[in-house]
């Protein structure tokens, strides 16, 4: 038989039960205030548009792992970066497709670019020019002030000295402007689109109006770093109808799903593992795999969770949410750097020769019944103890007897409560 801890009037294991309820109340807390959230926000651009229809796949997604999800539609999509920022904002996700100053935003994190949005030119049936210096004294069709689509607009205009000094200004949403461009309502319309949007599409594969070519291209790509020079090829809307009936050279801008550095990491996985199977296809202006990419956006830091995913091979899930329910994994994944520390630290006074988790729970025990012991056999000197008391002493001379770690003061007070107790059967074996 092995001796037991060590006698005096206080010793710590016998509060470890107290110390292992303490820390059970720390997971549970752990479990509750790390867990997936049950609702967010997502901010996204006019409805019918790219970023709408993007936010609309997203909800669809995180619903089926139980995430409800609000979408707030705007025109105004310049602002939807800020509202990500905000840290008392509700919204959590967005996206960008414009220049980002990344000096202004503290609180964002790229959670990957996910296509390209080509500069579309639509002229009006019968207009027949070439360059957009010949928009002066035409009616133009512009997306709202504050959007993306308005700023590419205005920047390119200005490089040929067009603005709305010279040329009328007409500013209408996609549908609107797709249907008054067709009519001739409009001379020109022009849409910051990703090329299989539906509006944008219908036009090209219609044949009714004509898309613009900008052939100095290059030249104004130098000109705004953010932008980048995109092509698309002779019958890439229509092979059968030809069209366009010529390469036609476009500017345009990544688009960019953002959220707040802070997300949790469930949500993360969830959107980026729903972005990568909904964007790794063709594009009339972008090859196969291309997006989403962590490439495009330099400067916006990147949440390496959706990093790893995009560089991963097709079908990766990450282990975790692989084997795991998603809201299991979701919470060991939030507090995967508080399980290794602890883990390490284990490891760590393991080697430095402390006592193993066991050998503690073991020595507490000891300690608390040789302690119930000695309450009993103070009370056995002063009256005879009730049967129940005796129970609880032989099922004490049991433990020990079973798990061989009574000791000299264990064994002693039992001989004691024993001797005072004729009836009692104890144990030798203690």
């Amino acid at each position: 038989m092995s001796n037991a801890a060590p006698d005096s009037n206080f010793n710590i294991y016998r509060f470890l039960p107290w110390i292992a309820l303490v820390v059970a109340i720390g997971l549970v807390l752990a479990v509750f205030l790390n867990a997936p959230p049950r609702k967010i926000t997502i901010a996204a651009g006019p409805k019918g548009g790219f970023f709408d229809t993007t936010a609309q796949m997203l909800r669809d997604k995180l619903k089926a792992d139980g995430v409800a999800v609000e979408i707030v539609n705007t025109d105004e999509t310049l602002n939807i970066i800020k509202a990500v920022d905000d840290t008392k904002s509700k919204v959590d996700i967005g996206f960008i497709a414009h220049e980002v100053d990344h000096d202004k935003y503290e609180n964002i994190q790229s959670l990957g670019s996910i296509t390209m949005d080509p500069l579309f030119i639509y002229l009006r049936p019968g207009l027949d020019i070439t360059s957009p210096s010949q928009f002066a004294g035409l009616r133009l069709g512009v997306s709202p002030a504050n959007s993306g689509a308005r700023i590419v607009t205005d920047a390119i205009l200005g490089l040929y000295g067009i603005s709305s000094s010279n040329a009328t200004f007409v500013t209408l949403s996609l549908m609107e402007m797709a249907s008054a461009v067709e009519g001739g309502l409009i001379d020109v319309a022009f849409f910051l689109q990703p090329t299989n949007n539906k509006i944008v599409a219908r036009l090209g594969e219609g044949g009714k109006v004509k898309l613009m070519s900008l052939e100095r291209a290059d030249a104004i790509v130098k000109k705004y770093g953010y932008l980048h020079h995109l092509t698309i090829d002779r019958g890439g809307f229509s092979l059968e109808k030809d069209l366009p009936p010529a390469d036609v050279h476009m500017v345009g801008i990544p688009v960019t799903v953002i959220s707040k550095d802070y997300l949790h990491p469930a949500i993360v996985t969830d959107v980026t593992l729903a972005l990568k199977d909904a964007f790794r296809a063709p594009t009339l202006v972008t090859a196969r795999g291309t997006f989403p990419t962590m490439d495009l956006e330099r400067d916006l830091d990147s949440n390496a969770d959706a990093e790893k995913i995009y560089k991963s091979g097709t079908g990766y899930i990450p282990p975790l949410y692989k084997v795991l329910n998603f809201w299991v994994a979701g919470v060991l994944d939030k507090i995967a750097l508080l399980l290794s520390f602890v883990l390490s630290a284990y490891v760590f006074f393991s080697f430095m020769g402390f006592p193993s988790l066991y050998s503690m729970w073991v020595s507490s025990t000891a300690d608390r019944y040789v302690a119930t012991l000695e309450s009993l056999h103070k009370k056995s000197l002063r009256i005879p103890l009730s049967e129940r008391e005796l129970e609880r002493i032989r099922r004490i001379e049991l433990h020990f007897t079973e798990s061989n770690h009574a000791g000299k003061k264990a064994s002693k007070l039992i001989s004691d409560i024993s001797a005072r107790h004729p009836g009692h059967k104890g144990r030798s074996a203690v």
